[in-house]
């Protein structure tokens, strides 16, 4: 599936265990991130060759970083959704998870099925409001926008996420081809300092 989630542009091929994210904060500031099983380029029999491996570039701050998910240990970063790793695993899976259980509203409008939590919070405001939400296109799974209340320690927010689904199905090679190739001598390993 190929989309953007507010303005970050994602690749994600489940069948394939691989991902893709880009992100431009700023003309003077960009994110691109990939993460792979049997990551291509590494060197033959090392951990990122057999294991899930994150690669961020980031640009100006950090360079360009790596991290390996494996029975010593996982990555020190991670670039995309938490529910993907556990720590020391990671798997790619749908981008959305919910805590949960969500029920279909009986008030969807004409173009979109709108779900809920069975559960409640309360944000910064005067009512209290579904601690997630999300809105797809009319009887599809085509994600249209969400809203989640999060927790900080120094407020209670509703945040709303806006989805534009460009393609359904494996995403175009083009996206994972782009990943520096020597990688291996010109990222640094996270896990070694």
């Amino acid at each position: 599936m190929l989309f953007f989630a507010d303005n970050t542009l994602y690749a994600i091929d489940e069948i394939n265990q691989r991902a893709y994210k880009s992100a431009s904060y700023s003309t003077k500031q960009s994110e691109t991130a990939y993460a792979l099983k049997d990551f291509p380029f590494a060197i033959p029999d090392s951990p990122q060759s057999k294991y899930y491996v994150q690669l961020l570039e980031d640009f100006p701050d950090i360079g360009c970083i790596y991290g390996t998910y494996w029975k010593y240990g996982g990555s020190t970063f991670n670039a995309f959704p938490s529910h993907w790793t556990n720590g020391t695993s990671f798997e790619i899976k749908n981008f959305m998870a919910f805590k949960y259980e969500m029920i279909l509203s009986n008030a969807s409008s004409v173009f979109e099925d709108y779900w809920y939590s069975n559960v409640t919070c309360h944000p910064e405001g005067p009512k209290r409001v579904p601690c997630e939400e999300i809105y797809f296109r009319k009887n599809t799974d085509i994600p249209v926008r969400s809203t989640q209340v999060i927790s900080t320690p120094w407020e209670v927010r509703q945040f709303t996420t806006t989805y534009l689904v460009i393609s359904v199905g494996k995403p175009d090679d083009k996206y994972f081809d782009s990943m520096p190739k020597d990688w291996t001598r010109s990222c640094r390993d996270v896990m070694l300092g």
